[in-house]
């Protein structure tokens, strides 16, 4: 993967973010990171690799850009995630996780079941619960994904999200199926292949048989056929 810094200077980029954010006396520790780092790094790898956009794979390698903010992003809450599969400290975690938060405004835990290959839009508002994710998700900036009644909803293969849709309670969606801007789904079922979207009214509208999923301007489509 070609990467704008080495995990050397990854490790040491994300310690003094962190450090310099949350100031207490229990300073997050290179070390810590260091166990996360290099497994975070290669699942970021793993995920972008399966992209058709030149920002994230060059058709040969994938590309991880500290700087770009989307990127980041989802680094960090690999990062996050793989630092809780090695159980270090909840406080370091809870740093990392706020980082995430206080930079960008992403709100994920990095104990939530996230797949291996999504990617996240913007992510300015978006809040992703403890819901069943599938592969090739696409979640643009302000979604949300959430709970009612410790009910959380299921999410199918390819599912894209538009910016602002929320996706509530015991909601089933199917495979390569969109939520449009601004949609919001309670407790519903929705079948694959779908599209749901306003129309000029305002009113919700539901269009089975749509061949355009927002997952497929993002992953190329043999990995989305399989």
């Amino acid at each position: 993967m070609q990467t704008s810094i080495s995990q050397t200077e990854l490790i040491d980029y994300v310690s003094a973010q962190t450090n310099a954010f949350f100031p207490d006396r229990q300073t997050i520790q290179r070390s810590d990171l260091a166990k996360g780092v290099p497994d975070a790094l290669m699942r970021v790898e793993n995920c972008f690799s399966r992209m058709r956009v030149g920002r994230y794979f060059s058709g040969k390698h994938a590309i991880f850009n500290h700087l770009y903010s989307d990127q980041y992003l989802m680094f960090l809450w690999f990062l996050s995630n793989s630092l809780w599969r090695c159980k270090i400290s909840e406080h370091a975690l809870n740093k990392v996780y706020l980082l995430n938060k206080c930079l960008h405004g992403f709100d994920c835990a990095f104990d939530t079941s996230l797949p291996d290959i999504f990617v996240v839009i913007h992510g300015v508002g978006t809040v992703l619960g403890k819901a069943s994710y599938s592969n090739y998700l696409v979640v643009y900036q302000g979604c949300t994904v959430g709970q009612t009644q410790g009910k959380y909803p299921s999410l199918g293969l390819g599912v894209g999200l538009g910016a602002g849709a929320a996706i509530i309670g015991n909601s089933m969606i199917g495979n390569l199926t969109s939520i449009g801007a601004g949609c919001t789904l309670i407790n519903a079922e929705v079948e694959a292949n779908s599209s749901v979207f306003r129309d000029d009214s305002g009113n919700l509208v539901l269009q089975r048989g749509q061949p355009g999923a927002i997952s497929k301007q993002y992953f190329s489509s043999e990995f989305l056929e399989r």
